[in-house]
């Protein structure tokens, strides 16, 4: 799966963390629909250091990423709409949307992201259309799209009228060099919906993400929020307020990026021995994901079983298509 293996884990640095807490928890009450409100007050400073300035008022506290995506479903789109996004794309999300009535059309893409004449030719004025797109270290091809691909991108849906959802929850994973500022950094009309997590970056136990967007926007979805599950664990937006208020979180980012350096060259190192006459890719510049093809033709039903023999679970590429 696409997270921190657990030996990543820091262990001393939650034990202060939690040291910390377990003398501010007086009580563990429901919160307000968007959350803790000094946790939604930090992550309003923290984005700043990305160029995005949102008050904590227009900040929605999930629990991770995905369920973002399925609040957005629920409530912004009705069945039916048409969702661009990229081919391959999350797995995950793939199954959201498809499980609550909508159209997919995938997206070609190269080195530099999205296509955008892609987009142009998917517009259509009688359905609902949305742009959800990984711009940086993309899952699954670890792809980062280039600066100007962006503002082609964001000036086509400003045009056309496209919303976009921006997951971003890989952007903290570089390793060779920061990548570019996010979409929602050069929004200046409220059109895109900025999405982040700690599931990658510090432990998808804690159940924490958050949705950035026009206050409107954010209150609608709160409200179904509340009706759905009546707000994400208190004691994990009360930790994550101390990790990031106290500095650890950074500290911990600069650690695990050491850690996935070494992780992927040694990867790369092992495809380079065993598989550079078979199969051809890229060197990801960040995230967790490679993605390799085969140069030859082979059924990869019968590989996915044959590999299964030997204990090696492989991710078919179609699934993510």
């Amino acid at each position: 799966t696409g997270e921190p293996g657990p030996e990543l884990f820091p262990q001393d640095m939650m034990n202060r963390v939690l040291n910390k807490c377990s003398n501010k928890i007086k009580s563990l009450g429901y919160l307000e629909a968007k959350g803790l409100l000094e946790l939604r007050e930090i992550l309003s400073q923290y984005l700043k250091t990305y160029g995005i300035d949102v008050s904590p008022s227009s900040i929605l506290i999930v629990s991770g990423a995905l369920q973002a995506l399925q609040l957005i479903s629920m409530s912004l789109l009705p069945p039916g709409s048409k969702i661009l996004m990229e081919n391959p794309s999350y797995l995950k999300s793939i199954h959201i949307f498809q499980s609550l009535g909508m159209n997919l059309v995938g997206l070609k893409m190269d080195n530099e992201g999205i296509m955008s004449n892609e987009i142009l030719k998917n517009v259509g004025k009688k359905v609902n259309t949305l742009l959800y797109t990984i711009p940086t270290f993309h899952n699954p091809t670890g792809i980062v799209m280039t600066e100007d691909r962006r503002m082609k991108i964001l000036d086509i849906c400003q045009s056309c009228r496209i919303p976009i959802i921006e997951d971003d929850v890989y952007r903290e994973l570089w390793i060779d060099e920061v990548p570019p500022m996010p979409l929602k950094t050069k929004d200046k009309n409220g059109n895109v919906l900025y999405l982040g997590s700690i599931s990658k970056s510090l432990a998808p136990g804690f159940r924490i993400g958050w949705v950035a967007g026009p206050e409107y926007v954010i209150e609608r979805l709160s409200d179904i929020k509340m009706q759905t599950d009546y707000g994400s664990s208190s004691i994990s937006q009360l930790i994550l307020t101390e990790w990031i208020s106290s500095g650890f979180y950074t500290e911990h980012l600069e650690k695990l990026r050491i850690q996935l350096k070494y992780r992927r060259d040694t990867a790369i190192e092992i495809l380079n021995k065993n598989f550079k006459d078979i199969a051809v890719w890229d060197v990801p510049k960040g995230g967790f994901y490679i993605w390799l093809k085969l140069k030859c033709n082979i059924s990869m039903n019968k590989l996915f079983l044959e590999a299964i023999k030997e204990k090696i679970l492989i991710n078919l590429g179609n699934i993510y298509d």
